[in-house]
Formats: structure tokens, sequence, C-alpha cells
């Protein structure tokens, strides 16, 4: 009997010894560990995930040869078979690609955690590390990069301001990493160019009216995500530099500049920084005329920094600070001439003589532009309840001064000036449940809390807008509810508690449209007011076929519509006189997703009513603009194809965008008038075709077609002359292409070299056109102009 026993012990002990091992790591194409990749046997029901350094270690495996499954949420799924032999370890290094199937995009903005795009019951697009990196070489005006990539934003405006560059009609929210850069108490509408396209690793653009990051975002908002410190190294870095020129003209036009990135790995320490300056020349129109100087990208010198620390307290901890830097200021040589418009008759007839810059200075102007800090302490745990929830908590703070160009508007001249400092504090959970097998419930819930403080004066000390001190807070709760792999339904409730202190101030003596014809100063008694609301939003989305992947939804914006401007033309004697209300979005569409083999396919309709206006109108009661009181409906749709064919080798595809929108009075609903191009752009269109001749050679060919938007008839003003309202100017359109080069000189070296505006193509940026009214900033496009740079990874 004891030999028996003696025997099977044997057996079992040898059976044991003899199982095998798997180790190794899993990196991404560029060599950085990917944390939370899963190893799955699925014959042996055993799998394991890797660490925060990528390593994976999976232990019991018995002799033969077995199917692995490597996958990660963004990444390509491999599966691969290898033997183990007896009693050994079998080591791996497992590259993954990123999925660049469109449909698997993973976006983490819509709702604070990570989802598949296709799997979002919302309009949304992602402009990813490529699409970046490729229209980098033609540009680091990250304005333009998003107006070719993203269907439903306003073209640019070829200037610095992203003043009606709206999206969907509406006002957005302007974001790094989740903290906001916008100043929505007095908006500025500077936000867009906050940090430089080196340093983005994607662009998450949610449209429509959405509340899950509060205040400001009735038409979406752009998230800017940065680059994480991820390395398995102990250093590597990108090298850029770049050199540009007009080629209209070439006087003084050549620009420059350079960045630098540093990234790194020691023990559990990660760090990424970087830094970079560029300098731009003189800009002329395509007729070699100095363009417009007004908030101007001539003569601008811009410096940036960013960077990130991480410390791994363990498996499940984390602990992170980082903050970036964005400082741009143009000290041009030259001083602006306004445009001038005639409208010759009842029909509308007109001439638009567009504004230029000759040389000269005005005596005690600073140089314009924004400068920019943000600063963010952030923590994470993960696998916490039974490891059903991950946990993170960031504490933020950012400050901003937008400079603004001088006007005469004011009495005796001046600069105005916008300083905002917020801080903020975000416990947020994430937690998932399956209650059986056909059935997951994700929940993301948790707090914001804000202190916003925010003013707008002269650089000579004069105050315009009055000190606004906000505390706003915030509770949230989102889920998303998945059905058999087939069906996906989300919801969410947020309720915003917003209360503002309002210091004593005088309005400023101000001239809105020029001539001298000053409003009177005013007195007014400060106070403290409140605003709050509960937003929902729902929506449905049907996943089981990638041919045809439809989705309707429901949602609700809430935001403060631009108080500074209320406040400096206020005519009452007391904030509590002060007609302020809340600006309340409620946004409908319906959509879908479509992949054929290599053919992508989106298209979406909304439509969405506000009670108050995105935008300013001007009050001739009170000879001052202010932002509109009338409810708006703006509707539209947009569509986006992408083809592949040859392996890759050839990308072509095009999208298009309408937007229309009307007001009315209040009780009035049936007399509607069209809205002002401030807030509606005209239709917009574009196209690209990209070809890969080579493996060391790709090659593209951009265009950006705007179409005409007519909507309004002139008037007569008091001296019986025909003339256009404010923003409510015809808008004519045109057509750019765009083409650039890439050839990769080495694995880790390629040179490009881009040209924009290839046929010198003479326009008006549309803002140029329907603020021809203001006279100050009808300025002309940019001519011909090209950019040279280098990329060097090591």
């Amino acid at each position: 009997m004891r030999i028996y026993v003696l025997i099977t012990t044997l057996l079992l002990t040898s059976g044991l010894f003899a199982q095998s091992s798997l180790k190794g790591q899993i990196k991404d194409e560029q060599g950085q560990p990917i944390y939370g990749a899963n190893v799955f046997i699925s014959d042996l029901q055993k799998g394991t995930t890797s660490d925060s350094n990528g390593n994976l270690l999976l232990t019991g495996i018995n002799e033969g040869v077995w199917k692995v499954t490597f996958s990660m949420v963004g990444f390509q799924t491999v599966t691969k078979e290898i033997t183990f032999a007896q009693n050994s370890t079998v080591e791996i290094v497992q590259v993954l690609k990123e999925n660049e199937e469109s449909l698997k995009e993973v976006v983490v903005s819509a709702s604070r955690r990570s989802e598949y795009l296709s799997e979002i019951p919302a309009s949304i697009t992602v402009v990813n590390q490529k699409q970046l990196v490729d229209l980098s070489n033609s540009t680091t005006n990250i304005n333009e990069i998003l107006e070719f990539t993203v269907p439903g934003l306003a073209v640019s405006t070829g200037t610095f301001s992203n003043w009606g560059q709206t999206l969907r009609g509406r006002s957005l929210l302007v974001m790094i990493d989740g903290v906001p850069q916008s100043t929505p108490l007095r908006n500025g509408q500077l936000g867009i160019k906050s940090v430089s396209p080196n340093d983005i690793s994607r662009v998450e653009v949610i449209k429509g009216a959405t509340s899950i990051f509060g205040n400001g975002g009735n038409g979406g908002f752009i998230n800017y995500i940065t680059k994480k410190p991820n390395s398995s190294e102990k250093i590597e870095g990108t090298t850029n530099i770049w050199g540009t020129s007009n080629l209209a003209k070439t006087k003084d036009a050549l620009g420059f500049g350079a960045y630098q990135s540093l990234r790194g790995k020691i023990d559990k320490f990660n760090y990424y920084v970087s830094g970079s300056y560029e300098e731009t020349g003189n800009k002329y129109d395509a007729d070699g005329k100095v363009i417009l100087p007004t908030y101007g990208l001539d003569n601008t010198r811009i410096y940036t920094a960013l960077a990130k620390f991480e410390y791994e307290i363990s498996d499940r901890q984390k602990i992170s600070i980082g903050g970036n830097l964005y400082n741009s200021l143009q000290d041009t040589p030259f001083i602006p001439v306004p445009g001038s418009f005639e409208v010759y008759n009842e029909n509308g007839d007109y001439t638009l003589t567009p504004g230029y810059g000759i040389e000269g200075s005005i005596e005690g102007e600073e140089p314009t532009g924004s400068k920019l800090y943000n600063g963010n302490l952030k923590y994470d745990l993960n696998n916490i309840f039974d490891g059903t929830t991950d946990f993170t908590a960031d504490v933020y703070y950012q400050k901003t001064k937008n400079i603004f160009f001088y006007s005469d508007k004011f009495e005796n001249g001046g600069q105005s000036v916008i300083n905002a400092e917020k801080y903020g504090l975000r416990p947020n959970f994430n937690t998932t449940l399956t209650p059986n097998e056909s059935i997951e419930v994700s929940l993301t819930y948790g707090l914001d809390l804000l202190k916003d403080k925010t003013n707008q004066g002269l650089l000579d000390g004069r105050l315009w807008v009055p000190n606004i001190d906000m505390f706003s807070w915030a509770q949230y709760i989102q889920s998303t509810v998945k059905f058999n792999d087939e069906w996906v339904l989300k919801a969410g409730l947020r309720y915003d508690d917003m209360n503002l202190t309002i210091d004593d101030y005088n309005t400023l003596p101000y001239s809105p449209l020029g001539g001298g014809n000053f409003n009177p100063s005013v007195a007014v008694t400060g106070g403290e007011i409140g605003f709050d609301n509960l937003a929902f939003n729902a929506g449905v989305r049907y996943i089981k076929h990638q041919e045809f992947i439809p989705y309707v939804s429901y949602s609700q914006g809430f935001s403060i519509a631009d108080l500074g401007s209320v406040l400096r033309s206020a005519t009452a004697d007391n904030i509590e006189d002060i007609q302020l209300e809340p600006a309340v979005t409620k946004n409908y569409e319906f959509g879908f997703l479509s992949k054929f083999n290599n053919f992508r396919l989106e298209a979406v309709g909304y439509y969405s009513v506000s009670n108050l206006g995105t935008g300013v109108t001007f009050d001739e009661n009170i000879n001052s603009f202010v932002p509109s009181k009338k409810p708006q409906n703006i509707y539209g749709g947009e569509i986006a194809i992408d083809y592949t064919a040859f392996d890759n080798k050839l990308q072509v595809g095009t999208s298009y965008s309408y937007v229309e929108g009307v007001t009315h009075n209040v009780g009035d609903e049936n007399n509607l008038t069209y809205l002002g191009g401030d807030v509606i752009s005209a239709p917009k269109l574009t196209a690209y075709v990209t070809w890969l001749p080579t493996n060391k050679i790709s090659t593209s060919l951009r265009m950006t077609n705007l179409g005409d938007r007519s909507r309004f008839n002139p008037y007569l003003d008091a001296n019986d002359n025909y003339t256009f309202r404010h923003t409510q100017f015809p808008v004519e359109g045109y057509t750019l292409l765009n083409w650039s080069m890439n050839y990769k000189l080495q694995e880790n070296i390629s040179v490009s070299l881009a040209v924009n505006n290839l046929l010198n193509e003479y326009y008006l940026p549309a803002r140029s056109q329907w603020a021809a009214p203001l006279r100050t900033f009808t300025g002309t496009g940019e001519g011909t102009n090209a950019k040279l740079s280098v990329l060097y990874n090591f």
C-alpha cells in the first residue's frame, strides 16, 4: 500500500514540475510597454495580464502546442501557436499593432472611461496620432488641422482667434487631458490654439450638446489627449526641426521651429518632457500684399513645454504629476488698415475691400496672444471592490492670459486682456458589473469641483469686465448597458450648482461700431447670483453588424452664455437688475457607421434647440453688443467616406458638413430669421488622396472647399445708405489645395515637404466676410506657402 502511495505521489509531483511557463513583454509598434494586455490560452482556460511595464508571466502550462492569444483594447488581436517543452520557460516579446480600423478606436472623453468608438451612441471624431503627424508636416496651426479632419467644425479664421469657428453652430469647450482651457465666463475665443500638435497623442471631438464635463459645451467639446510617459528604455526621444516661408512673396517671410521630446523609464519612475520654439515671418496674400495683422499669425513667437512624471506605487496604484505651458506672442512691424464695403442697392449687390498691413507701430502697444499654464496631480487605484471598480482623482490648476490687439473703440484707446484662473478637484469611479453572460453594465460616477476667477480689463489698469468669482460643484452618473454584444444603451444625469460673486464696478465708455459714439459709464453694484441645472442624456446603438451600426440619441448641454459680455454692457446699476440666465441646449440626432472591407461610411443628422443664442447681437437701444437672448433652432448633417486599396497604399476620402440655423423672438415662433455667420458656417467639403508608391515615400493631396452662404437682405441705415447688419453679411466660397510628401531616409529619420494653398488662391476666410460690418476683421488668407521639416526618433 505504501508503495502505491509513493508511486502516485511521484507521478503527481513529476506532473507538477513538468508544467511550463510563458514569460515576456508586450509592446506597441513604438516599443512602448502596453499595460493591461490580456494573454489567454483558451484550451487550458489559463490567462494573465501584463503589468505597468508590459511584462507578463503565465505559469502552470502543460507540455504541448497551444494557441496563445494576445489582446488589448485599441490594438489588433494576435493568436499564435507556441510549443511548450517539459519543465521549460518560453520567453517572448510580443508587438501589438494599433487597430487602424476606425470602428475599434478607443475614446475616453465621451463618458470618462475607455470605450470603443463604434459602441458610443453619439457623434465623435477622433484625430489619431498618425493623422496629427501627417498634417503637422504641413502646418503647426491646430485650427487648420481640425478644420480638415472634423466634420461639423467651421473653417479656420486664418488668424489666432477661433471666433466663429463653432461646432455645429454652437459654442464649444476646449480641454487638455480633461482640464478646461476655455474661458466661458468671458469667452475670448482663443481656446483651440492651446497646445503644440507635437505633444498630442490624439484629439477627441464630441459633437452635440453634452454636459459630461460641465459649463461651456453647448456644441460639444475638443479634448486634446497629450502623450504619455510610456517607455521601456531609460531614454528615448523625438527631434523635429522645420522651416517655413511664404512663396507668393518672400521678403522677411522665413520662419523656423524646433521641437524636442524625451521619455524614459527608471525602475518604477516614468517621465516625458518636451519643449518647442517657433518663429513665424511675414505673411502675404496671393497678390503679395501684407495680410491684416489683427489677430494675425505673422511675426509670432511660440513657446511650448510639457512635462509628465509617473511613479508606480504598486501594480494597482500610481501617482502622476504634470503640466504644460503655451505662450504665443505676436510682435508685428505692421499696423492694420481696416477693410471696407459698399452695398449698392436693395438686391444686396456689394463690393468688399479687405484690410491689410502697412509698416508702422502704435505707441505703447504690447505683443498680442495667449499665455496659459496647466498643472495636474493625479492618483489612480485599480481593481477595488472585488476587482469591479477603478478609481481616479485629480487636482488641477489652470491660468490663462489673453492679450488682444489695440483698439480705438475704447475712450483714449487701449488693449484689453482676459485673465482667468481655475482650480479643480475631480474624484471619479468606473465600475463594471456582469449580472449574467449576456449583460454588461458599466457605471461612471463622481464629482466635479471648480473654482474659476475671471476678469477683463485694459493693460493700463482700467477694468472692463469685473472680477467674477465662481464656485461650482456637480455630481454625475453615466451608465452603459451592453446586451448580447448587439445593443448598447447609454444614459446619464448631471446636476450643476454654480454660485458667482461679482465685484462692484463701473462700465467702460466704449464705441462698439467705432466713430466715437461712446456709451456712458454706469456704476454697477455687485453681489451674488446662482444657477443650477439638471442635464440628461440617453442613446441607443445597435452594434451586431459592422456593415450598419446605427444610433439615436438625445442630450442636453448647459452653459452661462458669455456672462462677461452681459456685464460689460450693463445699463442697470445693480447686478440684481441685470437679466442673467443660463443657456440650455437640447440636441437630437441619428447617425450610423458602416464598414465594408476597405470602405468606411459615417453619416449623421441632428437638430438642436436652445433657450438662448450662441453669439452676440448689436442692440441699437444701448449701443452695445450683447449675447443673443433669442431662442435658436439649428439643424444639419455630416457625411464622411474613406476608402483604402492596394494593401493600404492608396487612401481616398471625403467629408461634407452642412448646418443651418434660425432664431425668433420669444412667443413668435413663426417669424424666423437666419442666424449670422458668427454662428452658422457655410457648407464645408473636404477630400484627400494619399499614395504610398514605395515603403519610403508617401504623398498626399488635400482639398478644402467652403460653399456660399447668402441668406441676408440689406437695409437702409440712418443715412439712407444700404448696408448689412453685424455678422449678417454674405459669404462667398473658395477652394484650397494643400500638398505634402514624406520621405523616410532611414527607419528613424524622415524628411517632409508641404506646400499649402498650392494654386495661390486669392480668398477671404469666412470670418473676414461675415464680420465685414465691423471693418476691423476683414483680411485676406495667406497665399502659397511651404514647410520643410526633418523628424528624428531615437
